[in-house]
């Protein structure tokens, strides 16, 4: 899983719109190398962030439809970056303790080594980007292009997602996964795999080939399950600076968008 580069929209070759501030769109992807499906996750700046919490309700999710569907899996492999915010980071081991205790199933999340970060995500982005070299309007364009950008063996399966879609737990049972105590010793950085099982134990690896060890962080099991409540009450407003840009913009872009960014929030 990754996430893929920023989108701008509108995006043209217009002259006039090379120095206005655009709308950011996200895609965060997900490839399963069992049945070769891919999976996009995309929302535009102003119904959600780029935040921890955004990414550990993604991922949980996902996860939670697929294991949804095939209750006999029995162990989950996750391989991702090692960026803190997105993979390496308490509010994601949140998710997946709460999600493997939920599923009673065991998560293996491991980290590529840095400069050796390829991995099957790239070529679905390979594949989306390849289209967008064409006039793009409203960030609908875009979900029409992820939908389209594979045939075969099945097309990609988008998710728009809206503020309201966005959730986080309600609890957490760590608050540190620093595999150490004093200084000197390891740091979250140095975690190269992270294991998470269905009583609610921790275990890590420092390297691919050690044996997993538990972490030494005190693990706090609420008396009530956690629950997932909203992360966003109400869309987010984007600069002013950036919705004057927008409309700045309009007179190059067909009339059926004007609306759109009209409509969007702003300071």
């Amino acid at each position: 899983m990754d996430l893929q580069c920023v989108f701008l929209c509108p995006k043209t070759k217009a002259s006039t719109m090379y120095y206005k501030t655009k709308l950011q769109m996200h895609n965060f992807t997900c490839f399963n190398l069992g049945n070769k499906d891919g999976y996009c996750y995309a929302w535009e700046e102003h119904e959600g962030s780029i935040s921890s919490e955004v990414f550990a309700h993604l991922q949980c999710k996902h996860f939670e439809s697929i294991l949804g569907a095939n209750p006999n899996i029995e162990k989950v492999i996750v391989w991702s970056d090692g960026c803190g915010y997105q993979n390496r980071c308490c509010t994601i081991t949140n998710a997946y303790i709460d999600l493997a205790m939920k599923h009673s199933v065991t998560i293996e999340q491991k980290f590529l080594v840095a400069g050796h970060t390829q991995m099957e995500c790239d070529s679905m982005h390979s594949l989306i980007e390849r289209p967008t070299i064409k006039d793009i309007y409203t960030p609908r364009d875009y979900i029409v292009i992820f939908e389209t950008a594979r045939l075969h063996p099945s097309p990609y399966k988008v998710t728009q997602l809206f503020h309201n879609d966005f959730m986080k737990l309600s609890g957490a049972y760590v608050t540190n996964i620093r595999p150490g105590r004093k200084a000197g010793d390891p740091t979250v950085h140095d975690l190269r795999a992270l294991q998470y099982l269905a009583d609610g134990r921790i275990r890590y690896k420092l390297d691919f080939e050690s044996d997993w060890e538990d972490l030494p962080q005190r693990l706090s099991i609420p008396k009530e399950p956690f629950h997932w409540v909203p992360l966003f009450p109400a869309q987010l407003p984007i600069t002013l600076r950036k919705f004057n840009d927008l409309q700045a913009m309009k007179p190059v872009l067909p009339r059926v968008a004007h609306q759109y960014y009209d409509n969007l929030p702003h300071q």
